[in-house]
């Protein structure tokens, strides 16, 4: 029995661990996963709803014990290789072989490097970023599948893949026998989540076991999700928040029901489903654009069908918080059961993996303050009508017990009073390592000390203040850009809008975001010369399209301006804050621009068989009918004219949006009753599209 536990009635179905006080610390997770699996190796561990699964499908069942099973046999094949303490490349899609990798590197005593094994990008830039990152973390081994292994072989070119590959699922039982359990110590290093750089390294946060299970620790209690609580998660596992809700399951002595971010995106009703058909108390949740997109796209049919009573735990965290948003999500999924009370908005930040911060059953939601004096650094509070410059903020609560977060001016390096406007600084046992071998940043973002001498800190550069002992976040000290829960360097989307032009290359351009209704909106201010470009509007939707190609964001405008407008310093560095403000205020004088214009709102009427339509028609005109719908779809999923739009270039390489290709290649699906997978739906170009969906309505003339 492991050590610090009690017997109890294995018929609960959940742990001592799990039925221990919330903020109860735990030396491993390690310790959580055997428990479970020696107490109650029948129980439902995880559960797998398939891609393009049907709301409310069971999807494939992976017991605690079978869990439990797996780590062991890739945990035994890990170190008979000798490698312990060593890092290990996991090339595995989210699913059951992707947590049998994960665990098999706990149980091994290795630390576990996700890296997303997309084949279906065939780009340089993401082997590059592979090779990159396997280099940067120097692995000695690499976990994937016998399906991806010859493909993401060849990402390496003519260069030597690194250390000894194995194939999860290839690996016999027989192989668990051969498991020795690890020494793990606190201080060991147990994963590297790698995030894109600033220049577009790979840098990787350093979580050792000691973070890891605090980190879940203090999620569990600040959620309050009782023993047996069950997690529900859209969000892929390769990604920390994702694969954070997965352990919340373990320790909780729940289940953890897992669907793909695509199928979420694509039909939103499939996450909302499969909460229903979870038994309660359930935690589930994602950014702010996770349920606006809720509101928007489930009517009231589909919301009828819905039990949300059992939903207990409603996450809101990752990107700024929007009332609005939330009071719509209320009152559109209260009839199903949906309770206000179970909407939990959250903070939290790379270097500690999950969020530190939450308030559970919240009162009121926002507060009231005057943007005029919040400009000047003060948090005044005022009414939220009849205040022409009032700004509501959503408060995320207070800090959970294995993590202390202040307030603090950074200048003076002091605790900012209640209502005072300073950057949120973070210590204990939460906060991640370093980052892999980055000595000096790590220094700069790790080594905040108090003028007093106490510390280590990490400073988030994010602005916030305390109010009634609530943390409300309300800017950036640095320049990170947040669109939909992603997180984004200005430097990266800067330099691709100057890679559309040479003329660009040595010009001033300033990436920012700005709030809105909706949520953040990404803004490119362009510096131009007149005569450099004679179609400057043309440039401006080319520079729009390039960022949306090569960061899969939506930016929402690009402006170009003469040279001077871009305010710089005396050393001739662009001042983004000093950008955005002028835009904020009607400034800038625009030369051209280039605006997202939203699709019109899809009706709400049951869909027409298209596939029986386009049968229907001449044989000679259906290839022509199928490309014209194809190109109208595509170009107002861009927003620009479907004329324009060329039919030799992949959909990859248009410039479109991750999230509207998602949804695009849904509705497409559906609509025309076809399978188009995902890989090759981004790879095609128009023409090509047109002979699939031609095939696969069975029209025989098109093959």
């Amino acid at each position: 029995m492991p050590r610090g536990t009690q017997p109890m009635d294995r018929s609960l179905g959940m742990t001592d661990l799990a039925a221990r006080r919330l903020d109860a610390r735990i030396d491993s997770l390690f310790e959580v996963l055997r428990d479970n699996a020696e107490r109650a190796p029948g129980a439902t561990a995880l559960r797998f709803l398939p891609p393009g699964h049907a709301p409310g499908e069971r999807g494939v069942v992976l017991s605690r014990g079978e869990l439990d099973l797996r780590a062991r046999s890739v945990a035994a094949a890990l170190q008979q290789e000798g490698i312990a303490g060593a890092r290990v490349l996991l090339l595995l899609p989210p699913g059951p072989h992707f947590l049998a990798g994960f665990l098999g590197c706990l149980y091994a005593g290795v630390a576990a490097v996700p890296c997303s094994p997309d084949t279906g990008d065939a780009t340089q830039e993401a082997a590059d970023r592979l090779i990159a990152m396997a280099a940067d973390a120097d692995v000695a081994a690499v976990l994937t599948t016998e399906d991806l292994a010859p493909a993401l072989r060849d990402r390496w070119g003519d260069l030597a893949p690194p250390g000894v590959w194995f194939n999860v699922d290839a690996l016999g039982e027989d192989h668990a026998r051969l498991w020795v359990p690890p020494r793990a110590v606190a201080d060991d290093l147990a994963l590297l989540q790698y995030t894109s750089g600033s220049t577009g390294r790979p840098k990787g946060v350093a979580v050792s076991v000691g973070n890891l299970a605090a980190q879940i620790a203090n999620f569990r209690a600040l959620t309050d999700l009782p023993a047996g609580g069950n997690v529900v998660c859209w969000m892929s596992s390769l990604h920390a928040l994702g694969l954070g809700q997965v352990l919340l399951a373990q320790l909780a002595g729940g289940e953890a029901v897992l669907m793909t971010p695509e199928d979420f995106v694509a039909d939103p009703f499939r996450w909302l489903a499969a909460i229903s058909a979870t038994e309660g108390p359930v935690f589930s949740g994602g950014p702010n654009f996770a349920y606006e997109r809720c509101c928007s796209l489930i009517g009231e049919d589909q919301r009828a069908e819905l039990d949300l009573s059992g939903w207990e735990v409603a996450l809101i965290g990752g990107e700024r918080v929007q009332e609005a948003t939330l009071e719509r999500f209320v009152s559109s999924f209260g009839p199903a059961g949906f309770r206000r009370t179970s909407l939990f908005p959250a903070y939290g930040l790379t270097e500690t993996m999950q969020i530190v911060v939450g308030k559970r059953k919240p009162d009121a939601l926002s507060v009231a303050v005057d943007a005029t004096e919040l400009e000047r650094g003060r948090a005044e509070l005022v009414p939220a009508e009849g205040s022409t410059r009032a700004q509501e903020l959503v408060g995320c609560g207070g800090a959970g017990p294995f993590g202390r977060v202040l307030v603090v001016d950074p200048e003076s390096r002091t605790e900012c009073a209640a209502g005072q406007v300073g950057e949120v600084w973070v210590s204990g046992p939460v906060v991640c390592q370093e980052y892999w071998n980055r000595p000096t940043e790590t220094a700069e973002t790790f080594g905040g000390t108090l003028a007093d001498g106490d510390g280590p800190f990490v400073r988030t550069g994010d602005l916030a203040f305390f109010h009634d002992g609530d943390l409300v976040p309300c800017g950036r000290l640095k320049e990170l850009i947040i669109i939909n829960g992603r997180n984004l360097y200005p430097q990266d989307i800067e330099g691709a809008a100057q890679q559309v032009s040479p003329s660009l290359a040595s010009l001033p351009v300033a990436a920012f975001s700005v709030d809105s209704e909706d949520g953040e909106r990404l803004i490119v201010v362009q510096a131009v010369e007149s005569s450099a470009d004679a179609d400057l509007a043309d440039l401006a939707e080319r520079i729009r399209l390039r960022v949306t190609s090569a960061h899969q964001v939506e930016v929402y405008e690009v402006v170009l301006v003469e040279p001077a407008a871009v305010p710089r310093t005396q050393s001739g560095k662009v001042r983004r804050r000093g950008c955005r403000e002028s835009y904020l205020n009607g400034e800038l004088v625009p030369l051209a621009t280039s605006t997202w214009v939203a699709p019109a709102a899809e009706p709400t009427a049951a869909r027409s068989a298209m596939g029986d339509l386009l049968l229907a028609l001449p044989p000679e005109v259906r290839a022509s009918a199928v490309t014209t719908e194809l190109r109208k779809r595509i170009a107002s999923a861009l927003g620009v004219s479907w004329q324009a739009l060329p039919d030799d270039k992949p959909l990859i390489g248009l410039g479109m949006e991750s999230v509207r290709m998602i949804r695009l290649r849904h509705d497409v699906e559906r609509d025309y009753g076809v399978s188009l997978p995902m890989s090759e739906f981004m790879n095609g170009t128009v023409q090509d599209l047109s002979l699939v969906v031609l095939r696969e309505v069975g029209d025989e003339e098109g093959d």
